[in-house]
């Protein structure tokens, strides 16, 4: 397999949160990182994490239950039990996939929108920004870690963007869905100001409460306490949420919602150089919200917000998406353009595109123009997020010289002091 000579940048990656994170909380938080698993009699596994519960179809998840492929074990760190967070072990993994440079993201905390403890919330989000600069701060050139704000309490939000800032880093996330207060409401002016006027990235990142609350396309902020009640009652309640095609799907679907939201109120216009990425949604339905949104303002332009340019326009010039494997969204770029398209692995998950990306980076070549393919491998995600293109010149191709002959190996399990890795998707092996 050759690898890329020229700078691949994968704008979508996640790493495991281990005991170096955990210790860092009060001790009561500490079991909320912790998962439990347990197996069902039905052979499915009931999942408590964050406070939530989930049921899941039985996962392969050991390489001793003979089941996964060569490629599976390379995934969701069942060959790193560092979790991802050696960098110079995780750098050695990535470009033997082709990329040389990686926008990171949390994995189990990308459940805290999900939580309704805001103290709770911030408590672990403050500690996870820290966390996560001290480990992108040793390689800069190559790693950018996103902080989390939740959005439980503005003020307190706009106090953690202001501190993720200090702290150096230079993107921060929201919880792709809040339904509890939509993203259209005023009460974020300041937020959306202080993330613009500190030249934070805005991210918006799937399956970050969306679905975990089981609120898919809906806002609750209109509804009362008392019929919200009826309703469960009169449907009936489960106390927890299952894992089914829906969520992937629905999951992915929910990224239009932040792009409508920060349209159509208006936020984009107020705040030129607010800019956004919506990660881990695919882009397919890119095309279609575009044109939804220009076609309603249009056609509903004596009942909504005026907006003074196109509302597609809003979008182009400050909004992005994220990509894997998406063949209608390189369909579609005539209409939608390559300036709005980074692409990510999702490394190390196993709906990603690890280890397999080369093949995926042939297939955008084939169905773009090369200035379009440079954008999406690498340009727009050094344009978004400050990586210096210089620094990563000769791509993998360059880095893979640069390490010894040995194999990629993490720490040895039999090592003093080896963890396990937490992770959800990996019930087996949680500690």
């Amino acid at each position: 397999m050759n690898l890329p000579c020229t700078p691949i940048i994968s704008a979508d990656g996640h790493l495991n949160e281990t005991a170096t994170l955990i210790e860092r909380l009060p001790k009561r938080y500490r079991p909320f990182l912790m998962p439990k698993a347990m197996l069902r009699e039905d052979g499915k596994v009931d999942v408590d994490f964050l406070g939530n519960k989930l049921v899941l179809p039985r996962q392969k998840v050991l390489p001793q239950e003979g089941e996964l492929t060569a490629d599976e074990l390379m995934c969701e760190f069942r060959t790193d039990p560092t979790g991802g967070n050696d960098l110079q072990t995780r750098l050695q993994y990535l470009a033997r996939d082709g990329v040389c440079a990686e926008v990171i993201f949390p994995n189990l905390c990308l459940a805290l929108g999900s939580t309704p403890d805001p103290e709770m919330n911030f408590t672990i989000a403050a500690a996870y920004n820290g966390w996560i600069h001290d480990i992108v701060s040793t390689m800069p050139e190559r790693f950018v870690g996103v902080g989390i704000v939740p959005v439980d309490d503005l003020e307190r939000a706009v106090a953690e963007v202001e501190r993720c800032a200090k702290l150096g880093l230079r993107s921060v996330m929201l919880p792709c869905s809040f339904p509890w207060r939509p993203y259209d409401r005023p009460e974020y002016e300041r937020l959306w100001s202080a993330i613009a006027d500190l030249g934070l990235v805005l991210n918006f990142h799937t399956f970050t409460g969306n679905l975990y609350m089981g609120a898919d396309f809906v806002a609750l902020d209109a509804v009362t306490p008392e019929d919200f009640g009826r309703r469960v009652a009169a449907m009936g309640q489960l106390d927890y949420r299952y894992e089914r095609l829906s969520t992937s799907v629905i999951g992915m679907a929910a990224g239009m919602g932040p792009i409508v939201h920060l349209t159509g109120s208006g936020v984009l216009e107020r705040h030129p150089t607010l800019r956004f990425v919506v990660t881990e949604a695919e882009g397919g339905w890119l095309a279609w919200v575009l044109q939804s949104m220009d076609a309603m303002q249009d056609r509903r332009r004596l009942s909504l917000e005026p907006l003074r340019e196109r509302a597609s326009d809003y979008f182009r010039r400050q909004g992005a998406i994220t990509i894997t494997d998406d063949a209608v969204a390189l369909h579609n770029l005539n209409f939608t353009g390559a300036e709005c398209i980074l692409w990510g692995s999702d490394y190390p998950h196993d709906e990603g595109t690890y280890p397999q990306s080369v093949r995926v980076f042939e297939a955008i070549r084939q169905h773009t123009t090369p200035e379009q393919a440079e954008a999406i491998l690498a340009g727009n995600a050094a344009r978004f997020y400050g990586f210096d293109l210089a620094k990563l010149a000769g791509g993998a191709a360059a880095l893979t010289k640069s390490f010894e002959t040995a194999p990629c190996q993490a720490e040895s399990r039999s090592q003093p002091g080896y963890r396990p890795p937490v992770n959800f998707r990996c019930t087996s092996q949680v500690p």
